[in-house]
């Protein structure tokens, strides 16, 4: 009879934890062969397993940025500097449309890294892989006014 308590402190604690936390959004964007890109969410399991665990996300919600922080787009290049994986789009808010349509544009095994920092700010991060290969984060700058409002109290 004692074990009856625990048994639904349990069941409850379960189900508010299940009720708290959101279904991750993160999904491969198909443009046909050997084109797409991720989207991704920045405590995504998906982020790991793909390899950009490291990516220098700052999350809008920390109360020292007030609302602004940053996404970061991540490209993996071979040694020669072709384009070898979809890249990623790691978002907090909602995808910016004109970022997502740059991506729409890269062919992996064609687009070159001289092409992508054409079209995005320099990377500010490189890490060299095992195979010789390069991974480049950029990043982007965004702001959530409801993280400000919502810390601030509506005022500044």
């Amino acid at each position: 009879m004692k074990a009856l308590p625990l048994l639904v402190a349990v069941a409850l604690a379960y189900s508010l934890v299940a009720c708290a936390t959101r279904p991750d959004t993160s999904h491969y964007v198909s443009l046909g062969t050997h084109r797409g890109y991720y989207i991704l969410e920045p405590a995504s399991p998906l982020r790991d397993k793909l390899g950009y665990g490291l990516a220098p996300v700052s999350d809008t919600a920390d109360p020292l940025h007030r609302g602004y922080g940053n996404d970061v787009i991540a490209f993996r290049f071979n040694r020669a500097g072709l384009l070898i994986a979809p890249p990623a789009y790691i978002a907090q808010l909602k995808p910016d449309r004109d970022v997502t349509a740059h991506l729409s544009r890269m062919v992996q095994g064609t687009s070159t890294r001289a092409q992508i920092e054409r079209m995005f700010p320099p990377g500010n991060q490189r890490l060299i892989q095992p195979d010789g290969g390069l991974l480049v984060y950029h990043d982007l700058p965004v702001y959530s006014a409801l993280e400000d409002l919502t810390r601030t109290g509506g005022s500044r």
